[in-house]
């Protein structure tokens, strides 16, 4: 822990100095530093506080570094995910390690800052490194749904603050890959069979609804999200998808924080999802 402490304030001193030095920060640096914080289960540093100027490229870039060293230590990618969309969007990556299947139990121990959010899953018939033109191509290309349920850990300090500040948050959110951790799948269903533009979803905590989506009211176009999710962030950091792997366009009740209890989240005729936190 010395070790990781010595090693966050030289950083930090060489990130802050890139604001006054006719320099880029080192990008690979940062992403070992992250990794490093990652494997420690510590809070990443709030590299955008110690220098507002960095720009989106640098941040896309260390995030690109830092899953690589994930791969590098025996991860493997198991899909994409999507924030903010369609006012703000960010992407950030799965892993294999963290896909579950339930029914489970969640240990809070295990998480800095465990938080729910209900999603809906995407996989694909083939593998695509290509932009896809459009909705019904996306559509065609779409072989399963699935109810799912993200399970990311918001290592961040002060994250009740950084809430109060999205554009902070979200550009903080793009180098830490946006919280990735874990992911909760149902079972899979054809998406011709389900308009899910439309489709309510209910989050119960011990019997108590904590959160709902109104299918007739959203505004939501989830099939837009995940056009985003491929076209805006997966092939355009140089990324391929998969059958295998999963696509989330975003949280569809809202983000719920992680507390004890019994979850079950309902998504009508694309089924239910059911598990523990403790």
């Amino acid at each position: 822990m010395k070790f990781l402490q010595t090693t966050l304030f030289f950083a930090c001193y060489l990130i802050s100095q890139a604001s006054y030095a006719a320099v880029t920060p080192d990008a690979h640096y940062i992403a070992e530093l992250f990794f490093t914080t990652k494997k420690s289960s510590a809070y990443f540093p709030d590299i955008i506080k110690i220098n507002p100027y960095l720009d989106e490229s640098l941040l896309y870039e260390i995030q690109k570094r830092f899953v690589a060293l994930q791969v590098e230590d025996g991860s493997s990618i198991a899909g994409y995910k999507g924030g903010f969309i369609p006012d703000a969007p960010i992407g950030g990556v799965l892993f294999e390690n963290g896909i579950l299947h339930g029914p489970v139990t969640i240990n809070r121990a295990n998480f800095k800052s465990l938080l729910i959010e209900a999603e809906i899953a995407f996989k694909l018939c083939r593998s695509i490194s290509a932009p896809i033109p459009n909705i019904a191509a996306l559509k065609s290309s779409t072989c399963s749904v699935y109810p799912a349920v993200e399970l990311p850990d918001a290592a961040l300090m002060d994250l009740g603050q950084l809430k109060q500040d999205l554009v902070h948050l979200r550009r903080l959110l793009i180098p830490t890959n946006i919280a990735a951790s874990h992911l909760l799948l149902g079972e899979g269903t054809d998406p011709g069979a389900v308009d899910l533009d439309r489709l309510d979803i209910k989050v119960d905590l011990d019997n108590t609804q904590i959160g709902f989506r109104n299918g007739m009211g959203s505004k939501n176009n989830i099939w837009a999200q995940v056009l985003w999710v491929i076209n805006n962030f997966v092939i355009a950091n140089g990324y391929t998808i998969t059958p295998d792997q999963v696509i989330i366009p975003g949280s569809l009740t809202g983000l719920h924080p992680g507390r004890a209890g019994s979850y079950r989240v309902d998504y009508g005729v694309l089924g239910t999802i059911e598990f523990e936190v403790r």
